[in-house]
Order: C-alpha cells, then structure tokens, then sequence
C-alpha cells in the first residue's frame, strides 16, 4: 500500500487514523512525508524530527491552532536521527528518549532547554524532569514527554508458564521456536535481552552513563545469539505484530505497553507480563537542537507537547503515560492499569529498569553486535 492509499483511508473512514500511521511509521513516512507546498511557499514554522506515527496534529494542537503544521520529517530508530543531525541536518525540535541526551549533548547537536519560556513545565512529574542524564550545570537538556513500559505481550491460551512465574524466558523458551517477535530496535531488544542476562542495568558512573563492560557485551551477544534462530520476526511494526499475536503466528512478543491494550479490546487473551527480571521502562521526549533556527517556535511547540490536553489525547488514543500530571485526571486508576500504566509515572519506573545512556564506544559495540545477529551472522 503507497502512501496516497493510506491518505485516501484515513480520509474515508477506511482505517483508523493510529492504523494508518503505524503503517507509515513502519515504511518510514508519516503525514509529513506527504505532498505539501514548499516551506518557502509557507508562512515560517517549527520543524520537529520525530518517529514515524507521532507527526500528527493532537500531539501538539494548541501549536497547530496558533502557527500550523509544523515541518515533520520523520525516522526509523533514533540511531538513524542522530547520526542524520550529526552530519549536518539541522530542525528545531527532536524526539528521542531520556537516555539518548547525554550522547547527544556530548555530540554538541542539542542545547539546553528554557523551561521559563513553558507554561505547563510545572505541572510535570519531577520523576520525569529530574531523570538521570537529563540536566546538566543545573539546566534542563530533556523536556519528558511520553512514558512506558516494554515487555513480553503473550497469548495466555497459547502459553504455557512454567510455575506461573512470569519471565523474559518466554522469548528464549524453545517450544516457542519461530512463534516469538523482537522490536527491531537495539535500544529496546538489547536492554531486554540485558535484563534477562543479569546485566546491572543501573550502574551508573559519575557522568550519569551506565557502566557496560565488554563481558556484559559478550553475555548480551550469547543471549541474543541463541534466541535468534527461535524468532520469527524483527520489526517495530506494531500493527503485524499485533494481527501475528490475533490470529495465532506469534505466541509471544516483545512490545510496548500499547499491545496488549490493544488486543485486549479486540477480545483476545493477551496479558502484558510483570516479568521477575522487571520491564525495560522509558520516558521519551524532546529536545532543542543547538542551532534550531525558529528557538521561539520550538519552545511553543515543546509547551503544547506537554499541555495537559495532549496528554490525555496520549493516555487514551495511544495508551501512553504522559509527562504532565494533569493530564490522567479524566482517567480512572483501573482505566491506567489497563494500559500498563500508573496515575504517579515514578512507581512504574521505579518498579523496572529504566536506563540511561552509555558511552558511544559501548554504543558502538552494541549497535555493531544488533545489527550482526539481525543480520543472521
């Protein structure tokens, strides 16, 4: 399906608007990769770098009323963003997670934000504004957003729990050989594959990096590299995983908290698993590029992004926590569980790992050893 059709679906009712950006996060566009006049045919706005699937006017509505669309090219993984800026591509606003801003600082792409210029900074979790890595000289380098968990999203018809333990194992478990998916993502895939090692995955040094020796590296490969020949995909398409785990082709998956919310509302019996090694946890947000042409806009911008409003637009159309306390107010306490989540974002990061950034040439390692055992190697 081309992009034009997906436009054609949303516009008719013939798929749901988070449906059809899925789809065109996982082929790499977005709304913003459509047909639009040249910027320079158009008044001045924001240009925000984001994921595919984010670059949709709710997320940042009072902005849009104000100035329009902002410009939104939009990648892959985050790895691909940053190694896009660092060889000159230059925006307002990008959309990594909190353990992405001390490399990104260190790259000298990023610049602190100015929280005085956010209306809504107040109301924020200072769990969140407070993450390890995030301020630097007593200023604010990360603007927290969204919020979540990733684990292990399971068929509990189709699995069977060895002593009831939930566990990471499942994706390793060999009577589950090519029925099990993986996020395509070395910042998800290899954390979890971390956590079920043993990896100390809150070892911080003194510059807020996690401290990953070579022998963990290893560890994480062996892990990895047995799992791989029982994995029937690698994907961040939400949406195929989601229909593989309906209709019976996968068992079990790696995913994010939106999942099993998801399939549980189409009746199938999913459950999220509270794993005994704990959930990868992550808070993703935003951040000003050091040479952002439009700083008033951005600010705009990022202050609409954590505005109450859009942050009950998170929690319920995508089943996200959001930065902003106000906005899970409307929501229930058994509304949030159903979608993995906690009305105080500091109890559900509390309860599982949420890591940080490590050194680039750790990350070297990582993505080189992500990228050989996708690769069948």
């Amino acid at each position: 399906m081309n992009s034009k059709e997906l436009k054609s679906m949303l516009s008719k009712g013939g798929a749901s608007r988070r449906e059809a950006l899925k789809t065109l996060g996982a082929a790499g566009l977005g709304l913003a990769m459509m047909p639009v006049m040249g910027r320079s045919a158009r008044a001045a706005t924001a240009t925000y770098f984001t994921w595919g699937g984010y670059d949709i006017p709710e997320m940042f509505q009072s902005y849009v009323d104000a100035h329009g669309k902002p410009d939104m090219p939009v990648y892959s993984d985050a790895e691909e963003a940053f190694q896009k800026l660092r060889s000159g591509f230059v925006v307002d606003v990008i959309h990594p997670c909190s353990g992405d801003t001390p490399r990104w600082r260190d790259a000298g792409i990023i610049q602190p934000i100015d929280t005085s210029k956010l209306s809504n900074f107040g109301d924020l979790s200072p769990d969140l504004v407070n993450l390890k890595g995030t301020q630097f000289d007593g200023e604010q380098w990360f603007m927290p957003w969204e919020w979540g968990q990733t684990s292990v999203t399971y068929r509990t018809d189709l699995v069977d729990l060895a002593g009831g333990e939930e566990s990471w194992g499942i994706l390793w478990d060999k009577k589950y050989a090519g029925k099990v998916a993986l996020l395509d993502a070395a910042e998800d895939a290899w954390w979890c594959a971390a956590i079920y090692a043993g990896v100390d995955v809150s070892n911080l040094n003194d510059q807020d990096l996690i401290v990953v020796s070579d022998e963990d590296i290893q560890k994480v490969r062996g892990v990895l590299t047995e799992q791989r020949e029982l994995v029937r995909m690698y994907t961040s398409d939400m949406t195929a995983v989601e229909q593989a785990l309906a209709s019976g082709e996968l068992v079990a998956a790696m995913t994010w908290n939106e999942s099993a919310w998801n399939l549980r509302g189409e009746g199938l019996p999913v459950k999220f698993a509270d794993t005994k090694e704990g959930a990868l946890t992550w808070c993703c947000g935003v951040v000003l590029h050091a040479e952002a042409p439009n700083p008033d806009l951005a600010h705009e911008l990022i202050d609409s992004m954590i505005a109450p409003e859009t942050g009950v637009m998170c929690i319920r159309d995508f089943g996200y926590g959001h930065a902003n306390l106000k906005a899970v107010e409307p929501f229930t306490d058994e509304e949030l569980a159903e979608r993995g989540l906690t009305r105080d974002a500091g109890t559900t990061l509390a309860r599982g790992h949420n890591v940080g950034g490590v050194d680039p040439s750790v990350q070297q390692k990582i993505n080189r050893d992500w990228e050989e055992i996708t690769a069948g190697f």
